[in-house]
């Protein structure tokens, strides 16, 4: 890592600036992503969600033994107590599903009586999945969904989100947009847990900072902006028209563009592929074929290929999930790439204190109140 002088100025949102050292993963500008060292396409073929996690929290894949482990470890600690459940509705049907979620986890951090830190993350990231599911549900006065016994973490994360039954290839589809959403190298939320955690905070704290950078549209609400994006335009044949108008109004367009990804987003690509199974199979292809055609004109007028949340928005709205808790399904996952990124950053810790260059005045004298004017 290229060292910084003391007092050098850098570009505005550290673009191509590496701030420290990492092993979990790396995205590149050809395409490329990987996890600890496996291409995204490896692990997508083969792995489940409880063995990429673990991948990602420990570096290496598990034995069978210590992924059955890992998983009783996460299903012993999946149950959200009544208190939680309380708390939600008491922040009432207004609440923004992010809020909930990081009140409700702040909340965790006093109630939680976990003993050591790899069983308070252990206890974090199995509740996040319920928090999740119940975040816009529960503060409209629904009851709470909770996890059924023997089911992995994406099969019941999803029955938690939707009553509609899934077929084989649906879940299949499903725990892969959750693998994708787990981690993906110094994002804007992961940089704010690793902030946190250099002041030593526990992971709650740290964790309840990470959803809080998630509630802006930038990050992990652009999944949510790309559907209602394509629930408006409807029809292809009206792509070039609405994102002509768009450009002329200086819109963004919410599912394009990545700070890294140049040509193709590799998550993207594969999750294309699977909304057109999955319509396929269906027999009604008419949301791909409005996506794909708003991909190709973007790609046509300005050179901007679709990121994940582009395609992963459809994907979880052909499954029956309401659009508020597609952010919440994103905070679901990536808490195991938090958590990943806190016990890096823990381990060799250094107080995250960046310096700034002052341009505003200087030297001004003090005026008395009842001297001042204007």
């Amino acid at each position: 890592m290229t060292k910084v002088e003391e007092g050098m100025k850098v570009p505005k949102g550290l673009a191509g600036v590496s701030i420290t050292d990492t092993k979990i993963s790396k995205s590149e500008a050809d395409g490329s992503l990987i996890y600890r060292g496996y291409p995204i396409s490896e692990v997508a073929s083969n792995a489940g969600f409880e063995e990429t996690a673990f991948l990602i929290l420990k570096g290496r894949l598990p034995t069978r033994t210590e992924l059955g482990s890992f998983i009783q470890g996460l299903r012993e600690r999946q149950n959200v107590g009544e208190k939680v459940f309380g708390i939600m509705r008491e922040l009432g049907g207004g609440a923004h599903p992010i809020d909930v979620i990081r009140t409700s986890t702040s909340a965790l951090g006093s109630i939680d009586r976990e003993p050591d830190l790899d069983r308070k993350e252990l206890s974090l990231e199995s509740k996040m999945s319920v928090l999740a599911a119940n975040c816009h549900r529960v503060p409209r006065g629904e009851a709470p969904r909770t996890p059924k016994a023997g089911l992995r973490f994406s099969d019941n994360l999803l029955q938690m989100l939707t009553p509609k039954e899934a077929t084989d290839y649906e879940r299949w589809v499903f725990e892969r947009v959750l693998i994708f959403y787990m981690e993906h190298d110094m994002n804007a939320s992961s940089f704010t847990v690793m902030v946190v955690a250099s002041t030593l905070a526990d992971p709650y704290a740290a964790a309840s900072a990470g959803l809080a950078s998630l509630k802006g549209p930038l990050h992990g609400g652009a999944n949510e902006a790309a559907m209602e994006m394509l629930l408006k335009v409807k029809d292809p044949a009206k792509a070039p028209e609405f994102l002509a108008k768009s450009f002329k109004e200086g819109k963004k367009i919410m599912g394009f563009g990545h700070r890294v990804y140049k040509e193709f987003d590799p998550r993207a690509r594969l999750c294309k592929e699977y909304l057109h199974e999955i319509l396929k199979k269906r027999g009604d292809d008419a949301l791909f074929r409005l996506s794909d055609a708003i991909e190709k004109e973007m790609w046509e007028k300005k050179r901007i290929p679709p990121n994940l949340d582009f395609y992963a928005a459809p994907i979880f709205y052909s499954l029956g999930i309401e659009v508020p808790l597609y952010t919440p399904i994103f905070a679901a996952s990536r808490i195991f790439g938090w958590m990943a990124h806190y016990n890096e950053q823990v381990e060799e810790n250094k107080l995250i204190r960046p310096d700034s260059t002052y341009v505003g005045p200087s030297g001004l004298k003090y005026v008395p109140i009842d001297k001042r004017t204007g």
